[in-house]
């Protein structure tokens, strides 16, 4: 395989639609479908008053302004972006590269994946490709299994994630539990690489997030993210709430817990914070007991030497302390807060000199919009801009969200908003499909 092919194939396998934890741009939105939708504090709107000529912000700081965060999409699209969006056979295309996931030639299996991605990933295939939803699920989990390359691995995970995102609506209890215990595993695999260990999290996230039937689901998975590899040290109470059912499993019990790399563990706190949203918004209480267990490993997080694992604990600081004081109908404040606000006063003043002025720039910004919420009880505004219109999210449950959903989705997000109904319901966002400047 040339070396182009490989940078294109590793392109498409990484999280092409993340934005960095360093920029501070994470994510928000709304639950899942036929499951109880929980519903968030705050409106969305959706407009067009945005010009298609609007400054291309730069991912890794793009700060329109203290209080603003802007996302420009459109300038993010690649000529295959908008190719995928514009053509008219995806389904031959979709249904072709399917059929070479069973092929021998991992080379062969590589370009199919990647070719499957891009397509769940630019269109909403949920509907008309209904017939292949189990098919393509098992091909996927078949080509993530028996990987013989880290392209492979990452590239069938996070064809699982987009399955999810395309078909998770209507996922049966079985389909879903499967998909969970077999991406819970690779998760913890620490013979795999972290970037295939990454994108297993970052599916398990996105998975249960979609399918998972109510918050004790989400609880359930939220433990075992924070049990492996966001403080493995801590002892592993029972909970006396029966919020969730505890797991039992042997090989969890035998296996030695080590600390997760940087990557891993900024993963785990973004998948954290993305099923914490469900449960603080269901019980507030199970939520505020599950974090104080993960307060302390959150606290040593700050002092991480990733900016990304910085910026993950502190969004999920922000995240707690808004939705248990929107929860309390008063200001909340966590036992050692007083401390928490000088560590992340001490981040927000760090010099350059060790990590460089455009990702300190973009840490003292994020951090910036973390204080305003601990301190003022203020959210920060993330407007997400493509093709003449903008997305308001103003609230850290929505921007959280946001995060998870574009960095499984990459340039795709924005054809998704528009022609995926579990966009809309987790972001409570209603296009108008028949606008030209959407491509419809």
């Amino acid at each position: 395989m040339s070396g182009s092919n490989t940078n294109e194939l590793l392109r498409a396998a990484l999280n092409a639609g993340r934005v960095p934890s360093s920029s501070g741009r994470s994510t928000s939105g709304n639950r899942s479908s036929r499951k109880a939708t929980p519903k968030s504090p705050r409106s969305v709107a959706a407009s067009r008053d945005v010009s298609d000529n609007e400054e291309d912000f730069d991912d890794a700081a793009s700060m329109a302004s203290d209080d603003t965060w802007v996302i420009n999409e459109t300038s993010e699209e690649t000529a295959e972006d908008v190719a995928m969006e514009n053509t008219d056979n995806w389904q031959d295309t979709l249904q072709s590269a399917l059929d070479t996931l069973g092929e021998k030639r991992v080379g062969t299996r590589e370009r199919g994946l990647a070719t499957v991605a891009q397509v769940m990933a630019h269109v909403y295939v949920g509907e008309a490709m209904e017939g292949r939803r189990l098919a393509s699920l098992e091909a996927l989990k078949k080509c993530a299994k028996t990987a013989k390359s880290q392209i492979e691995g990452m590239l069938a995970l996070r064809g699982i994630a987009l399955w999810f995102i395309n078909f998770g609506v209507d996922a049966s209890a079985n389909e879903y539990t499967e998909v969970k215990v077999f991406l819970k595993t690779l998760a913890r695999d620490k013979h795999l690489s972290p970037h295939v260990r990454v994108m297993a999290l970052a599916a398990l996230g996105v998975a249960s997030f979609v399918s998972g039937a109510d918050y004790n689901d989400a609880a359930e998975v939220l433990k075992f993210v924070g049990d492996w590899f966001i403080h493995p040290d801590a002892p592993r109470a029972e909970d006396d709430d029966d919020a969730f059912e505890q797991e039992e499993s042997e090989e969890e019990e035998e296996e030695e817990l080590e600390p997760a790399p940087a990557a891993v563990m900024r993963q785990a706190l973004e998948t954290y914070g993305l099923l914490m949203t469900v449960v603080v918004d269901a019980n507030a209480r199970v939520a505020e007991k599950m974090f104080d267990r993960a307060f302390d490993a959150h606290l040593e997080a700050l002092a991480a030497d990733s900016i990304e694992v910085r910026l993950a604990a502190a969004q999920n600081f922000a995240l707690m302390h808004s939705e248990l004081s929107r929860q309390e109908n008063g200001r909340f404040e966590f036992d050692r807060q007083d401390e928490l606000v000088g560590t992340l006063s001490a981040i927000k003043h760090q010099s350059s000199k060790r990590h460089g002025r455009r990702d300190t720039h973009a840490q003292r910004s994020a951090v910036r919009g973390v204080l305003q919420t601990i301190e003022n009880g203020e959210a920060p505004e993330l407007k997400l801009a493509f093709r003449g219109r903008s997305v308001s999210f103003a609230d850290w449950p929505r921007i959280l969200r946001l995060h998870a959903f574009r960095a499984v989705l990459g340039g795709g997000i924005n054809r998704q908003f528009v022609d995926n109904p579990l966009l809309g319901q987790v972001f409570e966002v209603v296009f108008d499909t028949g606008a030209d400047d959407m491509g419809s």
